[in-house]
């Protein structure tokens, strides 16, 4: 350690020090001065072995975050060898080790070493430095919020380990913990074919459960662990687990700190009730339903009832998208050059069913039927670029039957391009990725937001589906062609009786010659060349931002 040269500040005395062992300053720059002094002294201790048996954990504390800050100015010192991470952000670092120590002295936890603070500032680092801020009273607000990410459950210091099994109880009765249960419940689902995503949603919502009550034994779980996990779970920030400018830090933060933050500030949009009852509430029941299925355990919710907080978020209704931001999101589309973008929003709205279906249209899928061209989406379908068969994510068997096509995709040309594909599928960019579903809705979202729609699960990709329903309400297109064109299922028994099961001649000629939207430019897709635009590569990484802040 080179500390000889270092210049003592102005009126720095070794004799008078503050609460951290030398004078802090009144700025941060002038307590780093006096520290760089201090450390002259300190220097000689911190190279000889374990501390004092008599030091208590208030020094042990100090002790700690000193050695931080040593390492922290020696890095500093390399010059142009030096992390740049650390170079831009040393100000922050210097911040977060004092800040940490500050913590401990009033009874929070100074764990987290120097090297996860680079980490962090590696990945986030301005909003993880906005977030770490003293929250102002202006400041105070609630982020917009995004789309549903679906992240999987990160890892964290001092996780327990998944998986295992806690010793045998006195009795020989079993001692599963839940988080051997949640492994044991995503095999079965995975195995009995759930998508990607919809797994990792149980594992990141199961997951919190062992963040916040810890990783217990189902047989030690009692009522009182669901209902605080409740009373916790209605401060834990909607951007923790969707798109938003704070997710990413928010996902390197602990979030019984966040809880306990936005509890205290309110500065960030909590979940909706709605998302707690069916969602992290609804999982952790369910695993522990499936665990009593299969041991001789008790459930030990069996009986309880949840009180929901009243203060909790409703949950917020979908709307449909006005022609408007159609216009603008159908601009966008094609302005991206990508025929995903392009072509799926259209398809989504004219056709009235979910986007996650329509990255696995083929060409071979297109037909004709009592004169008009229809759509067939078989429930598997084998994948000749990769040379296996793979699941449709279509939600029930009414899903498959098949829709009827706009006479408009034929006048610009897209029948004819997409049933020369033959068995390939008509979006194979999107096949790429691991969730072709999932990918399409999260990009059609963000296009949505750019063009001005609310997004916060208001004004979303689904709403396009909502906008061609009242699309073909307004075109008085009678309700059981609407139902069977957007592959939904009778109301209740009493409907099916005198109901047919696929659309008649009639009903298919109406669905494919009403009248399109006046507000919507539809001759903006005369012209497209569906080729170039199926085979154009999007870029790696994430996207630049735009004006605005847009993405």
């Amino acid at each position: 350690m080179e500390l000889e040269g270092a210049d003592l500040p102005e009126g720095y005395d070794p004799h008078i020090v503050g609460e951290i062992g030398f004078p802090l300053g009144d700025s941060p720059e002038e307590s780093v001065r006096n520290m760089l002094a201090h450390l002259k002294e300190e220097a000689a201790r911190l190279q000889g072995g374990p501390p004092p048996e008599h030091l208590g954990p208030s020094d042990l504390r100090l002790r700690a975050a000193i050695r931080e800050a040593v390492v922290i100015e020696q890095e500093l010192r390399k010059g142009e060898g030096a992390n740049p991470l650390v170079v831009q952000r040393a100000d922050l670092l210097r911040s977060d080790v004092w800040s940490r120590w500050r913590a401990g002295e009033h009874g929070g936890s100074s764990e987290a070493p120097l090297g996860r603070a680079i980490e962090k500032l590696a990945d986030v680092p301005d909003r993880l430095a906005a977030i770490s801020a003293p929250v102002r009273a202006d400041a105070i607000h609630a982020p917009a919020s995004g789309v549903d990410r679906r992240p999987t459950l990160p890892a964290e210091r001092g996780d327990p380990p998944v998986g295992v099994r806690a010793p045998a109880a006195e009795d020989g009765s079993p001692r599963l913990l839940f988080s051997a249960a949640m492994q044991e419940y995503l095999k079965l689902r995975a195995d009995g074919g759930a998508e990607r995503g919809a797994l990792s949603t149980t594992r990141l919502r199961a997951g919190m459960f062992i963040k916040l009550m810890g990783d217990k034994a189902i047989a030690d779980l009692r009522p009182k662990d669901l209902q605080d996990y409740v009373n916790l779970l209605q401060h834990l920030p909607l951007e923790y687990s969707r798109d938003g400018k704070d997710h990413e830090a928010l996902q390197h933060m602990a979030p019984r700190d966040l809880i306990e933050r936005n509890k205290q500030y309110r500065c960030w949009e909590p979940l909706s009730i709605k998302t707690m009852q069916d969602g992290y509430v609804q999982v952790v029941k369910t695993i522990v339903a499936e665990a009593v299925l299969n041991y001789p355990l008790k459930n030990p919710f069996a009986q309880l009832r949840i009180r929901w907080p009243k203060n909790a978020k409703p949950s917020v209704k979908r709307e449909a998208l006005d022609y408007e931001k159609l216009d603008n999101l159908f601009e966008l589309g094609i302005a991206s050059g990508h025929l995903d973008d392009a072509m799926i929003p259209p398809l989504a709205f004219l056709s009235t069913r979910r986007i996650g279906i329509i990255p696995w249209i083929r060409g071979c899928d297109f037909d004709r039927k009592h004169g008009v061209d229809i759509v067939r989406v078989n429930g598997i379908v084998f994948d000749k670029e990769r040379g296996m068969w793979r699941r449709v994510p279509y939600k029930t068997g009414a899903s498959l039957r098949y829709f009827v096509l706009h006479k408009f995709f034929r006048d610009i040309g897209f029948v004819d391009w997409a049933v020369a594909q033959g068995d390939s599928f008509l979006f194979g960019l999107l096949q790429s990725v691991v969730d072709p579903s999932d990918t399409a809705s999260k990009r059609i979202n963000r296009l949505l937001v750019k063009g001005g729609a609310r997004g916060m699960n208001i004004e979303v990709g689904h709403s396009i589906r909502h906008g061609g329903k009242d699309l073909l309400i307004d075109e008085d297109v009678d309700e059981d062609a609407t139902r069977l064109q957007m592959g939904h299922e009778p109301a209740d028994v009493h409907s099916k009786y005198g109901q047919r099961d696929e659309l008649r001649r009639k009903q298919c000629q109406e669905l494919a010659k009403f009248a399109l939207p006046a507000e919507i430019d539809w001759k903006r897709f005369e012209g497209l060349d569906f080729e170039a635009m199926a085979r154009m590569p999007r870029k790696i990484g994430r996207p630049t931002k735009m004006a605005g802040g847009s993405q």
